[in-house]
């Protein structure tokens, strides 16, 4: 291990310490550390980070982390349900003479 005796503003990658802290908020998000995200945004917080900075970089991680979940369930339903949506049965909408996906946003269906 070797020592420094100057101030390090920046670790050797040449990131800051704001940037390490929000990415590993964002790591945090995406492997569910709660210990983690809270330590992380109390060093950001501390560091002066706004929560809209903080925001952008929870909204990334959980787009990264939905892209893997989202092939998932579709895979799950093309292979496992035969065509009968996400619940493997028919829809509240097709069960109410509408097309599958019609009863709007709320609809677990689609």
């Amino acid at each position: 291990m070797t020592t420094s005796t100057e101030p390090q503003a920046e670790n050797q990658t040449g990131l800051s310490e704001i940037t390490l802290n929000l990415i590993a908020l964002g790591a945090a998000i995406g492997s569910n550390a709660e210990r983690a995200f809270r330590a992380h945004q109390n060093r950001l917080e501390a560091l002066g980070v706004s929560k809209e900075d903080m925001i952008e970089a929870v909204n990334m991680a959980l787009r990264v982390k939905g892209d893997p979940h989202s092939i998932m369930m579709a895979l799950a339903e093309s292979t496992l349900t035969e065509g009968g949506g996400c619940c493997g049965g028919s829809c509240s909408c097709e069960e109410s003479g509408e097309e599958k996906g019609s009863c709007g946003d709320g609809c677990d269906c689609r």
